[in-house]
């Protein structure tokens, strides 16, 4: 079932344009409600901001919302796209979450199968995209798939509560959506080891020292300020020289041979007996993927779980 899941799978990136005709307006294209959109007075900067309380759970309405925003920046003929959009939260703890692991338990369904495809075909339309540069401006928790996307993202901006992590081997899987082949060509491939196979976390100045943020700010207004100011500097220019410089630097990214490859090795992992009963106990300690203490401490929390044998 895996295998023609997977096989799916790829199809989908390669087909996800035909799906739906979505109206370029962005504020058409939140059905769930769970990003938020304002746009300057010309258009040319988006900010789009998560809002899925408690935790911003990358849950199947947020997947669906995040698809259809990113669909409608596909490139077609007669159509305007924002030159910037900025990625930020309304939740002051929390960036991003970590995958909905529901979707992962087992029976895995045609339903999950394709929320699954959906995530895949979102961080396609992230690399894709090269009309528009994405910045991810983040002052919470950002863990997870929360993390995998902002990587993916053409830069990146810490606040004062600005927390990264790929936890996942910590449960004994693995940051299958981009994070791990991302981590490398930013922070180099030995920091990438210790920080992905210790599940460790990026503070904002520890994530500035490394590079995954591009700068660190001491304080919440600073980067807001700093983050308008600079997509406004950007989008002052013509779109197609932007769209060039995106195409050329793209080229540093991974191949989407190598990303196909990692989803290949991270499937069957979902079918192991002891990762789904460690991503049982997980939804049952976590209090249902809330805001509890231990969400709040991820990493650490699921890494004390591995030493304190809760999840065996």
């Amino acid at each position: 079932m895996r295998i023609i899941a997977f096989a799916l799978l790829l199809a989908s990136a390669a087909c996800a344009a035909q799906r739906r005709a979505l109206p370029v307006n962005s504020t058409s294209v939140s059905h769930y409600g769970k990003i938020a959109f304002q746009s300057s007075s010309n258009g040319s900067v988006t900010r789009a901001t998560f809002n899925n309380p408690p935790i911003n759970l990358v849950d199947a309405f947020v997947v669906s919302d995040l698809f259809d925003f990113l669909h409608s920046l596909q490139p077609a003929p007669n159509k305007t796209t924002p030159k910037v959009v900025v990625f930020d939260s309304a939740n002051p703890d929390w960036f991003l979450g970590h995958y909905d692991l529901h979707n992962i338990e087992l029976p895995f369904t045609t339903t999950k199968s394709d929320i699954f495809n959906q995530v895949i075909d979102c961080t396609r339309y992230i690399l894709n995209t090269t009309s528009t540069a994405f910045i991810a401006e983040i002052n919470g928790r950002t863990i997870g798939l929360g993390q995998e996307l902002s990587i993916q993202m053409d830069m990146r901006f810490a606040g004062p509560h600005a927390l990264a992590s790929s936890f996942e081997n910590s449960i004994g899987l693995t940051a299958a959506a981009g994070g791990q082949p991302f981590l490398g060509p930013v922070i180099g491939k030995a920091r990438a080891m210790e920080y992905l196979l210790a599940a460790k976390a990026f503070d904002g100045p520890t994530g500035e020292r490394l590079g995954l943020f591009n700068t660190y700010y001491d304080t919440t207004e600073q980067l807001q300020s700093e983050v308008s100011a600079l997509a406004e500097r950007i989008a002052l220019f013509p779109q197609h020289s932007l769209n060039d410089t995106k195409v050329t630097l793209s080229l540093l990214n991974p191949t989407i041979a190598s990303l196909n490859d990692q989803l290949a090795r991270f499937i069957p992992l979902m079918d192991l007996p002891e990762d789904q009963a460690t991503v049982a106990k997980f939804i049952e300690v976590s209090g249902n993927q809330t805001n509890s203490l231990f969400e709040l401490d991820i990493p650490e929390s699921s890494v004390q779980a591995v030493r304190n044998g809760v999840y065996l």
